[in-house]
């Protein structure tokens, strides 16, 4: 079931959709998680804070209105188990809940953005996890066989 609402951020208005980990912003598909303080589009995390009509996003304050959205508890078997390691702000992120199959980096390793850091198997599918962001891998927080959960920190990149 996909929820609706208008946004307004800095003065410009945006159509959101949300279905389930994927939010749609005017149409376009970003697939989201969080774990505490950090929410993470397409595997990008980045700190949010809410105050009032303002959102705080890695130290950016942004003016917001937001429409049409009714907020419900979320039924039992929605709610999503915690993550067991926290995530930082270059933490790379699984997208969806499987088991780590290949890594292709380890600690110290030097990456560029579109790096393929590790083979996540999900439904019987081979998922490549890239990182966005060039960088040393500064921690690597899973091995091979380990199952991860949707939003859980596979890696960090610095």
């Amino acid at each position: 079931m996909s929820r609706q609402f208008k946004l307004k951020v800095d003065g410009k208005k945006h159509a959101i959709e949300v279905d389930g980990t994927t939010l749609f912003i005017d149409e376009i598909p970003f697939v989201i998680g969080t774990s505490n303080e950090f929410v993470t589009l397409d595997g990008i995390a980045y700190h949010v804070r809410l105050e009032e009509n303002k959102a705080i996003v890695d130290g950016q304050e942004f003016a917001f209105e937001s429409s049409g959205f009714k907020s419900r508890p979320a039924a039992k078997k929605e709610i999503a188990k915690k993550p067991k390691i926290e995530a930082s702000k270059g933490s790379v992120l699984s997208v969806m809940p499987g088991a780590i199959i290949k890594m292709f980096v380890k600690l110290g390793d030097i990456v560029e953005p579109g790096s393929v850091l590790m083979i996540l198997e999900a439904m019987k599918m081979e998922n490549e996890i890239l990182t966005e962001r060039g960088g040393v891998v500064k921690k690597v927080h899973v091995a091979i066989g380990d199952k991860v959960e949707a939003g859980q920190p596979l890696a960090d990149i610095e």
